[in-house]
């Protein structure tokens, strides 16, 4: 892969990639880094695969136009615009080799002596060099036609075949989504208890201060997750760990740790493709997003009996 990279101000240089995939934003851990703020830290992903090079948002704010239209994911071709932020990366063709075939007319001469002429029983040396044929004196006599040897056939590129890297799986939607809705039923909850205890104005302070943390930490987790940020996956499993000792929800915490655990899900969050082998990361996602679902519903149930009991 290589690209061209313009800033806003005019600075210009090219870049060439050796892999597969290639993950743009402003985190030094990309492929490419950009040094602008409109950037997200993980912008996009450029991806080689058997259909060539694709693009695709990484969950990035300000998003990724190909040629001033705004796409989630779309293939690249040589001289395709992507701007990301206000730097603008144009696609240049791979470098390869020129082959020369000499056309109808053309003639060839020897490095040694000219062409041979009429009658000549002598085959001249190979041929050395293509040159424009000049029109011969009236005098000479008429140049034997030469035919020129066929290039030899070019090595054909192996075309690499390569999984295609995962998007933001059904799974982290979910999860995300989860911590959203997390957010104003934290609220809610903190703000209820602290009536019910008829709480002061001490107790109210510390009602708002755990409020705010817990929408801190939804709202965090939500962006994060949603972005597929590497420390989301970190904090979503140590949340998991914890909700392990919550009875009703242990079998939802064991589903989360056992889906985060998994080397694809790993491979969306750090930006490289999955492993090879065994079933497609696509086909285990709807399983793992209806059972989260299923257990959720069902720890929230015995949540309510647990209530009504007491």
């Amino acid at each position: 892969m290589r690209f061209q990279i313009s800033y806003h101000g005019g600075t210009t240089h090219e870049v060439e990639l050796p892999g597969s995939v290639c993950v743009v934003g402003r985190d030094p851990g990309c492929d490419i880094v950009l040094n602008d703020s409109k950037c997200s830290r993980r912008h996009a992903v450029i991806e080689d695969g058997p259909a060539g090079l694709s693009i695709r948002d990484a969950g990035s704010a300000n998003g990724i136009f190909v040629n001033g239209r705004r796409v989630e994911r779309a293939p690249l071709k040589p001289g395709d615009n992507v701007k990301l932020g206000e730097v603008q990366l144009r696609l240049l063709p791979e470098i390869g080799e020129t082959v020369v075939v000499a056309p109808e007319g053309l003639e060839l001469e020897t490095a040694d002596r000219g062409p041979s002429e009429l009658g000549d029983s002598q085959p001249g040396p190979e041929p050395a060099a293509l040159r424009l044929p000049t029109p011969p004196p009236a005098s000479a006599h008429p140049r034997r036609p030469t035919t020129p040897r066929a290039p030899a056939a070019p090595v054909p590129r192996p075309v690499r075949r390569v999984p295609q890297a995962l998007g933001r799986p059904a799974t982290v939607s979910l999860l995300a989504g989860l911590w959203a809705l997390f957010v104003p039923l934290a609220i809610a909850g903190t703000l209820v208890g602290a009536a019910r205890l008829q709480a002061g104005w001490l107790g109210w302070l510390g009602a708002g201060l755990l409020a705010a943390v817990a929408a801190g930490l939804g709202t965090s987790m939500a962006l994060g997750l949603r972005a597929l940020a590497p420390w989301a996956r970190h904090l979503q499993i140590a949340s998991a760990a914890v909700a392990l000792l919550v009875c009703p929800f242990t079998l939802a915490a064991a589903t989360v740790l056992l889906y985060m655990a998994r080397p694809e899900v790993k491979g969306a969050f750090e930006g490289t493709t999955p492993a090879l082998g065994g079933p497609t990361p696509e086909s285990a996602e709807p399983t793992f997003a209806l059972s989260l679902v299923g257990l959720l519903l069902l720890g929230l149930a015995l949540t309510a009996i647990a209530v009504l009991v007491l």
